[in-house]
């Protein structure tokens, strides 16, 4: 069994796939694999991994049987992953693996770490497009006005959680949600008693690919807001 399981949701993203692995294979982790959960892609996503990994255990791709979606892709993984601290990251390099190793070993002394743009140590590469970076903000902002979270960044999607703690919660998580890392942070701070950190991270820009951002997923991210909220009750 791994230590630390990587859980990669993907959609579309055969040609960051090569590149991302080997990025994880040289970051100077021991104790670990790769799950990487995909969404039935037309474009040969797991193809690409599975070419990659060869006969290697550690590496394995695998179709989302759980239903379409981000976060029916990352639970199916959390679930079929053998490690004691699950880790979740994008598939399209904008999360960088340089941060993985720090991430990971904060999470061996707490119960949920967050991946912060936000704090210290954190950033973004580059010149960001200011709208992009406006959205972000504001999507914070409404997180900490609608379900009184406190985190400087709940929207990063790279995050690590212990087993323990993501099983604690597992069975009121939504099935439709979007954003996994909000809600396991609301559950996990409702319910109190879970060592809960951040960790700064440098967000890339994407280089292969489409974003996946539309109105649709800002639209799907207020409904999710609402129905924690309501569901709080």
């Amino acid at each position: 069994m791994a230590h630390y399981s990587i859980v990669i949701p993907t959609l579309n993203e055969r040609d960051n796939m090569a590149p991302l692995l080997e990025k994880i294979d040289s970051c100077g982790l021991t104790d670990y694999e790769v799950v990487v959960v995909d969404e039935h892609s037309p474009d040969g996503t797991l193809e690409a991994v599975r070419t990659y990994a060869g006969d290697r255990r550690d590496i394995r791709g695998i179709f989302n049987e759980n239903g379409r979606g981000l976060s029916p892709s990352i639970v199916y993984g959390f679930g079929q992953a053998t490690g004691e601290i699950l880790c979740c990251m994008d598939g399209d390099l904008q999360h960088d693996v340089k941060d993985l190793k720090g991430l990971l070993e904060t999470a061996d002394q707490a119960d949920f770490v967050i991946g912060s743009r936000y704090t210290s140590g954190g950033g973004f590469a580059g010149k960001w497009n200011p709208v992009r970076v406006l959205i972000s903000r504001t999507a914070t902002c409404m997180a900490h006005v609608i379900l009184g979270v406190k985190s400087t960044d709940p929207m990063s999607g790279f995050f690590a959680v212990r087993r323990s703690a993501f099983e604690a919660v597992r069975d009121e998580m939504s099935p439709r949600g979007f954003k996994v890392m909000l809600e396991l942070l609301f559950l996990l701070s409702r319910r109190g008693g879970f060592d809960i950190r951040e960790y700064g991270i440098t967000f890339g820009k994407r280089i292969h690919g489409k974003s996946k951002l539309s109105m649709k997923v800002i639209s799907d991210y207020l409904r999710m807001l609402l129905a924690l909220k309501a569901g709080r009750k």
